[in-house]
């Protein structure tokens, strides 16, 4: 059997597992006399996962959307039996709604609203010619699918337990070993080439995959609560890594482009550079020393400032303290997870990561997703009333569950056409257990002998990342298509029926899907963008109360989304030429301005509100597809530069940073500014 990567161990194992608990759960499923046996296996290889968190995350949720799911059955079907067409109605307008609601929650929770969905198009449509029985059947899907996950979590709590702890700290580490990589070539000043993009590209989606990583790890006892709140400490300090690098890159590039550097300024960078590779205690005995260096460069800035080039400078010092204050909680936060120091800084910011984490949600991606899940439901389940065929709900059910399960991919198509070669592998298999194999059968060991053969070597597969699809589709539907029950049918027409069924299923699923949900990876790209490009909006024009920490979050999350999809893109593209990275910087001084310009004069307020509104507009501009002008938003800059060049007092100061945070972030390729002002306080 050929596994990406190899076959490996804990594969096995892994597989082993899965098929005892698996067997257990028929076992008792039989023994207890549950209807439908099979959903007690089914449910062990749905929520199989090789982490004890992950299986325990996916259990509660699975077990809470079935509840609400028969609630809902018992509540519609005897009521709504008599008019199939409002029950159908009813069926498509509750799972719509449920998946919508899903696809606005990114978190593991999103899971109880799907399921509670499909669950009644899965059970409640079966129901249609015995209404009373519509609460026991609710019941004994509850008891089954609580079975399976019971017997899932307790073999894998008591066999080998693989904990999601040591392998979320070995992705930390990763992950700011490349930071400090990164932060290196950016101080010596390698910080233009598509490799350094892209590594910056890969830190933000490997961010937004560890916060989701981190989800499952709470649910691993106390241990991995305690773990989980100082990982997010940690990324709520890793986060504001990633714009910090962004500009002083840039300012580094606009610094040498203006001329040479000096040599007391390339001094500090290098000192800088040597500190990000230390890891130990005498590390952060050194950040003190370097926020004294900065803070003393600063402060000669300030009082011998004398160009263009001296105001970069400057903002580059702040820019660097902010680095050193960010690494250096990074580092103490990274020796308390090793270490299990319970440090103050760690529940300040976990504190923050709860209050400021903001996830993108896309309401138009929501509505195609809900609206195809109704046509289906509607479209499958008229032909099946209309045609009179008896099987034709199984159809309905099995489009209903991949309109679901597939609704967060941006084109599904090529993924159902995987799926209906894997279905026709798990057919096959199934029509040779059916008939050649279970005839032979006598007795519940050699039973669980002859279904080792086919679901050991599947739960192998369904271990590796990689062929994680294959594993999944022939385990489960090699278990439903068998309806392992108290006896096996040999009824050859009932069974293909079955399998026609599943098939239509997927064919319907696959024509809405392609017409009603799919959307290019350049289209699904550029909401994203536009989504970020409209944060900055909110900035500028003062709509809302927004905090940095919120914003760092927000465009994050965005570009952490936008990565995984560069890669379809076509050349030339022009989402390909956009830097989320410089936008969030961007939204950081807007957000550093509209605090501070209440303490400037009147007219300098007028002039910052008149710059505000330009780069809105510019912003707007983008929105539309329309070339923007970056020359006249430089020339208000410099206006703005040139008004508060001479004001000593705090706020001007914070302002007149911000415009030059601004002026590199939006008009790198414009000339230096020219500050008449300056010029003439300095001849004066």
């Amino acid at each position: 059997m050929m596994v990406p990567g190899g076959l490996k161990t804990e594969y096995i194992i892994f597989s082993l597992k899965t098929f005892v608990a698996g067997m257990l759960a028929y076992w008792i499923a039989i023994e207890w006399g549950l209807a439908n046996p099979y959903w007690a296996v089914g449910t062990v290889y749905i929520i199989a996962n090789p982490l004890s968190g992950a299986i325990a995350s996916k259990a509660v949720y699975r077990l809470a959307g079935t509840f609400l799911g028969a609630v809902v059955i018992i509540a519609l079907v005897p009521n709504l039996v008599f008019a199939p067409t409002l029950l159908v109605l009813a069926v498509a307008l509750w799972c719509s709604f449920c998946l919508f609601v899903s696809m606005l929650d990114r978190s593991p929770r999103s899971y109880v609203f799907m399921l509670a969905g499909y669950t009644v198009a899965l059970t409640g449509l079966t129901l249609v010619n015995a209404p009373e029985t519509s609460f026991s059947v609710a019941t004994s899907r509850v008891e089954e699918i609580a079975l399976g996950i019971i017997c899932a979590a307790f073999v894998n709590r008591l066999v080998m337990p693989q904990h999601a702890g040591p392998l979320l700290s070995v992705r930390v580490e990763g992950w700011l070993e490349n930071t400090a990589n990164l932060t290196r070539d950016v101080l010596s000043g390698v910080s233009e080439g598509p490799q350094i993009i892209r590594e910056r590209h890969k830190l933000a989606a490997d961010a937004v995959g560890l916060r989701a990583f981190t989800s499952q790890v709470a649910y691993e006892g106390a241990r991995g609560r305690a773990l989980t709140e100082r990982m997010q400490a940690l990324q709520q300090r890793m986060v504001k890594v990633l714009p910090l690098l962004s500009e002083i890159a840039d300012l580094h590039l606009a610094l040498k482009k203006n001329g040479e550097m000096k040599d007391a300024q390339t001094s500090l960078l290098m000192e800088i550079h040597e500190w990000c590779a230390e890891k130990d205690e005498t590390a952060l005995n050194r950040a003190e020393q370097l926020r004294a260096a900065i803070a003393e460069e600063r402060q000669r800035m300030e009082d011998n400032a004398s160009g263009w080039n001296d105001l970069l400078w400057l903002r580059m010092t702040r820019r660097l303290a902010d680095l050193v204050d960010v690494w250096a909680d990074c580092q103490t936060l990274r020796l308390d997870m090793a270490s299990g120091k319970a440090h103050r800084l760690r529940k300040e910011l976990a504190t923050q990561y709860r209050q400021s984490l903001n996830l993108h949600t896309d309401y138009g991606v929501a509505v195609l997703a809900a609206t195809s899940v109704f046509i289906l439901i509607v479209v499958a389940s008229a032909l099946w009333i209309y045609s009179g065929w008896t099987y034709g709900g199984s159809a309905v059910q099995i489009g209903a569950v991949l309109c679901c399960v597939l609704a967060t991919m941006d084109n599904a198509t090529p993924v159902l056409r995987k799926v209906f070669r894997l279905m026709l592998i798990a057919a096959l298999t199934a029509l040779v257990y059916q008939f050649a194999v279970m005839p032979l059968i006598d007795g519940f060991v050699p039973l669980i002998g002859a279904l080792g053969l086919v679901l050991i070597p599947a739960g192998i597969l369904l271990a590796a990342p990689a062929s994680w699809l294959m594993g999944f589709q022939i385990s489960v539907n090699l278990i439903y298509m068998l309806t392992l029950g108290n006896q096996m049918s040999t009824n050859f027409g009932a069974f293909a029926n079955i399998i026609l069924a599943t098939f239509a299923g997927l064919g319907a699923a696959t024509i809405i899907m392609a017409t009603v949900r799919a959307v290019g990876s350049e289209q699904s790209a550029r909401r994203i963008l536009r989504s970020g490009w409209n944060v900055v909006i909110d900035a500028t024009m003062n709509k809302r109360r927004l905090e940095p920490d919120f914003l760092v979050a927000r465009m994050l999350d965005r570009l952490g989304l936008i990565v995984p999809r560069l890669a379809g893109l076509p050349q030339g593209s022009s989402v390909l030429e956009a830097d989320l990275l410089r936008d969030l910087r961007v939204g950081l001084d807007v957000l550093k301005i509209q605090r501070n310009k209440h303490a400037l004069k009147a007219q300098e307020v007028r002039l910052i509100n008149d710059l505000l509104l330009k780069l809105a507009d510019e912003y707007c501009t983008k929105l539309k597809d329309q070339k923007t002008a970056p020359e006249a938003l430089a020339e208000a800059l410099d206006a703005g530069l040139n008004r508060l060049i001479d004001e000593q007092a705090e706020a001007p100061l914070r302002v007149r940073d911000a415009l030059v945070g601004l002026r590199s972030s939006l008009c790198p390729q414009a000339p230096p500014s020219h500050l008449q002002a300056l010029e003439w306080r300095l001849t004066a």
